[in-house]
């Protein structure tokens, strides 16, 4: 049966269920789904509440080993001038591989007025920040990129040799009655150099990469469409007609078929957006946050999605299961807690879950057959962006 939430309070964090039930990673190594996840996690902590921007004081990377729990800090921003890396540090992400992580952050010599009142703030958050690069088995941290407006949407490519990001092809204002756009550009991070892909008139809405890593692709416009553009460079093309609400667009492994989110479902498409069918009904409440992008299984035969629900401050999370084999879904757990993001493990046993409690997020992993659950990491720090890479 699926948990409820206040089950869920009674988590056993990693180490302490290996050891009550005396298992070890070495011993359960034949029976991938009785032992939950084991990898990495990288994440933006905050080390000063000094103000320093608007949304916040000083952050640096740290990293966390599951099921370990040992920590090693990746950046100290103040102790090392010289690699001019300022402090607001966030959204970090892992390369495929686990030993790159892309995040975003600020110059240490950026403008501290602009910063206290811009950086974080909308409707320009990014406001100086750039993307920047680093190994974890190495103290070298370099920028990727230039300019004071504000460089978002970082993505890494499959293969991890580019990522994407998107710059504002101009600076906005605090009554900006039309889009600004966006341009969209990709990096090779062996030679550090990139280029500019796409003009993007509307602005770009979400922007991910084909799972072959040949094109990029984007959704834009008042009616949500989703366009490709090839990472060599050319013209864009569209992929989808969407329509207004439409959001979080996946394609399977096999980019036969697309899951998305509406209105009042989650629907499986075909990758040209035909024959769709609501495989996940959903109750949209009124003030709930956006719902995470649904996740494929790595075999392309299981969808995840989630369901969010408000009732004044609390947030309920309701995670479902759809099995595309059987074409039936399901719920698993229920979460008194906000859920921003989801990932599939490797075999498949387990989803692990970003958990957000006001400022701090945690990473919960959950079990697909039962909704059982262990806490990677604890929502015990204020963060401002948390990744997942799991061993390999």
């Amino acid at each position: 049966m699926p948990q409820t939430g206040s089950e869920l309070q009674n988590r056993i964090p990693y180490f302490l269920l290996l050891s009550s039930l005396g298992l070890s990673l070495a011993r359960s190594a034949g029976a991938p789904g009785n032992v939950p996840p084991h990898g990495q996690i990288v994440y933006s902590a905050q080390v000063s509440q000094e103000e320093y921007t608007h949304d916040g004081g000083r952050y640096d990377l740290f990293l966390r080993m599951v099921p370990n729990g040992k920590v090693t800090r990746l950046t100290n921003h103040r102790a090392h001038p010289e690699r001019k890396l300022g402090g607001a540090i966030r959204e970090p992400s892992f390369s495929a591989d686990g030993k790159r992580v892309l995040f975003l952050a600020d110059d240490a010599n950026s403008d501290e007025d602009v910063r206290k009142t811009m950086t974080g703030a909308a409707p320009y958050p990014y406001t100086l920040l750039n993307v920047w690069g680093l190994e974890t088995r190495t103290p070298t941290v370099r920028p990727y990129t230039k300019g004071g407006l504000g460089w978002h949407h970082a993505r890494w490519s499959p293969s991890g040799h580019f990522f994407c990001a998107v710059y504002p092809s101009r600076a906005g204002v605090l009554d900006q009655d039309v889009p600004i756009p966006d341009d969209i550009y990709v990096w090779n991070t062996h030679t550090r150099k990139g280029h500019r892909l796409a003009r993007v008139p509307y602005g770009v809405d979400d922007l991910f990469w084909s799972r072959n890593g040949s094109s990029v692709i984007y959704q834009s416009g008042p009616s949500a469409n989703l366009y490709s553009v090839p990472r060599q460079g050319g013209k864009s093309t569209m992929l989808l007609r969407g329509k207004a609400g439409r959001f979080g667009y996946s394609f399977s492994p096999d980019s036969r078929k697309v899951a998305y989110v509406d209105t009042d479902a989650v629907y499986v498409a075909n990758a040209s957006g035909s024959s769709a069918t609501a495989v996940v009904k959903l109750f949209r409440s009124k003030d709930a946050p956006p719902w995470p992008r649904p996740q494929w299984a790595r075999d392309g035969k299981k969808l995840a999605a989630c369901e969010l629900s408000s009732s004044g401050a609390t947030i309920t999370t309701k995670l479902h299961v759809y099995d595309a084999v059987i074409g039936k879904g399901r719920a698993v757990a229920t979460l008194k807690e906000l859920v921003t993001s989801m990932a599939w493990s490797n075999s498949g046993h387990w989803l692990v879950v970003n958990v957000r409690a006001n400022s701090r997020v945690g990473l919960l992993a959950i079990s697909a057959a039962d909704g059982n659950s262990v806490m990677l990491k604890e929502p015990d720090e204020v963060t401002k962006g948390l990744d997942w890479c799991e061993s390999h």
